[in-house]
């Protein structure tokens, strides 16, 4: 009988432990930011924003509607790297880009392999047919592949958010850059 006693006794003290630790590290994550009076919000962590692959993205932007921003870089160019840190890593740019496009990287001095009107050709040759001629360009493209315009050269991230705004709301289609900067500004 008192074997029984202690066997249960161990049995319900390892169920309390287990519970215990199971509450514990189940719900830690949940009071590690809390500071009364502040509701917590997702938006703590970093948006992740993901490049892809020319053809990819061209599927997935036809497939979600969704406008096309192709950011043409090289290795060894400075401000392409000052673009990536400052404006590409911006939130309120990582926001705009992740909802209204979608986002393709093409390194413009690569020998990588992408399919253009059926044709296997090089990411620099790619460049070449998008006329990109410095570095950083980033190209608009609607969902269709309908080009849109250039954006050549490094552009700080303040002014480059009026950039993806005018194009991913649609602005362009019915007034100049000009006209949306004044309109938005006022």
């Amino acid at each position: 009988m008192m074997k029984i006693i202690s066997t249960k006794r161990n049995k319900i003290t390892v169920l309390v432990i287990l519970v215990a630790i199971i509450f514990f590290f189940g719900l830690k994550p949940y009071f590690k930011n809390y500071q009364p009076g502040v509701e917590a919000v997702e938006g703590d962590k970093p948006l992740i924003f993901t490049w892809l692959p020319y053809n990819e993205g061209l599927l997935k932007a036809e497939k979600e509607n969704k406008y096309v921003l192709i950011y043409f870089y090289t290795d060894e160019c400075g401000w392409c790297r000052k673009m990536e840190k400052e404006t590409y890593s911006n939130e309120e740019v990582k926001k705009i880009l992740s909802d209204k496009f979608v986002n393709i990287k093409i390194n413009a001095k690569s020998e990588n392999k992408v399919l253009e009107k059926g044709e296997e050709i090089s990411e620099r040759k790619l460049a070449t047919l998008f006329q990109v001629s410095g570095y950083p360009t980033t190209w608009f493209l609607e969902s269709n592949y309908t080009r849109i315009a250039p954006l050549p050269g490094y552009v700080p991230a303040d002014q480059f958010i009026s950039v993806v705004k005018y194009i991913g709301e649609g602005w362009y289609k019915s007034i100049s850059f000009e006209e949306y900067l004044k309109k938005n500004t006022n």
